[in-house]
């Protein structure tokens, strides 16, 4: 099971999260197709990985952290799909093959979301929201 919490940072921490996101001083990372089903390319900026701060903006990402009350941390990063008019949907995939949970703060309103396999379900793409749900759970 998952669950949706609106309006999830408060509006100064989620600002200046989004505007850092937005902004042309962030360093993205290109992935070349990396999902069979849609030949997906994507771009991704890593605050954290492998025990490590990764992002000099780390601290944008303190109050997510904070929030959720993390007892310790795997990865914290923002993806970037390029503006497409069509939707489409990746192929199933888990995150981690241990028991840990996945959050998914949504920055933009747009098209997207996050689709569920069981239950056969969609979160929306809304600004400011966050899905909570196992990291075992197929999306």
């Amino acid at each position: 099971m998952f669950k949706v919490i609106k309006n999830f940072l408060e509006p100064e921490d989620f600002n200046a999260l989004k505007s850092f996101l937005i902004s042309e001083n962030i360093e993205w990372h290109y992935h070349p197709k990396t999902d069979i089903k849609t030949d997906k390319e994507w771009f991704n900026h890593c605050f954290f990985n492998n025990n490590e701060i990764t992002s000099s903006a780390f601290k944008l990402v303190k109050p997510i952290i904070q929030k959720l009350e993390s007892k310790a941390i795997i990865r914290i990063r923002a993806n970037l799909d390029v503006r497409n008019p069509k939707t489409y949907q990746c192929s199933y995939h888990t995150d981690y093959p241990f028991e840990c949970k996945t959050a998914i703060l949504y920055i933009t309103d747009c098209n997207g979301g996050t689709q569920f396999k069981n239950p056969n379900k969609k979160v929306s793409c809304k600004e400011n929201q966050i899905v909570i749900f196992d990291s075992q759970t197929q999306h």
